[in-house]
């Protein structure tokens, strides 16, 4: 009997990037028959990383807010779950890493053991940290006990892609003034990311366990 297709995915958008790509990842899993929830995280001012008087902010900014909110429920009702945001210096956002922080007791009760996880990011310039963020937004689901979840070479974008997309997760790369955009490979490997994530959820069975009784527990 196979297991409940339903994907979590969580972004952190400024200009549009990461959030078109976290629709592609949702198309891809709702094609392989997932129920979906896309969620954001908060926004943090003042935003130092961002020019607010660029007209993508401020057209992803009204599109960004009317997103529910990501929260402890949203992550343990999926099986699998993907997040993203913005490269940071070969980190994520701020305010993800912050949301990290916040789903700790999940981490405590071993919630999301055996679930599913993926990455996907976006950033300005080819050599800008794209792939090292992905391993950093994947680390978090190790630590949770997940079954962490990359992009095979099968996938032909994969192979001919002349800007974003890893093995490691989706990824675009933009241009420093967004000007570059999500480009039809790179969309097409979210696309392929999304669909693998809810496949996988469908056949792993997650193993809950308490951290905290393996701990202190006789």
């Amino acid at each position: 009997m196979s297991e409940p297709k339903r994907v979590c995915v969580i972004c952190d958008s400024r200009y549009g990037t990461t959030l078109e790509l976290a629709r592609a990842v949702v198309r891809g899993a709702e094609e392989e028959g997932a129920e979906v929830r896309l969620c954001r995280v908060d926004i943090e001012e003042p935003e130092y990383s961002v020019d607010p008087e660029r007209a993508d902010f401020q057209a992803t900014l009204a599109e960004y807010r009317a997103l529910p909110r990501a929260r402890e429920a949203d992550m343990e009702w999926a099986g699998g779950i993907v997040w993203g945001s913005p490269t940071r210096y070969g980190l994520m956002s701020t305010p993800l890493r912050a949301f990290m922080d916040e789903v700790a007791p999940l981490w405590r009760r071993g919630a999301l053991i055996g679930k599913v996880g993926a990455a996907f990011t976006s950033t300005g310039g080819m050599h800008s940290g794209h792939e090292i963020c992905l391993l950093n937004l994947l680390m978090p689901f190790l630590q949770h006990g997940m079954v962490v979840v990359g992009v095979p070479h099968s996938v032909p974008e994969l192979v001919h892609t002349v800007k974003g997309g890893s093995p490691y997760g989706a990824s675009a790369v933009t241009g420093f003034d967004g000007t570059r955009g999500v480009d039809d490979n790179e969309r097409a490997i979210a696309r392929a990311l999304g669909a693998r994530v809810a496949r996988l959820t469908g056949q792993v069975v997650p193993e809950p366990a308490s951290v905290e009784l393996a701990a202190y527990g006789e």
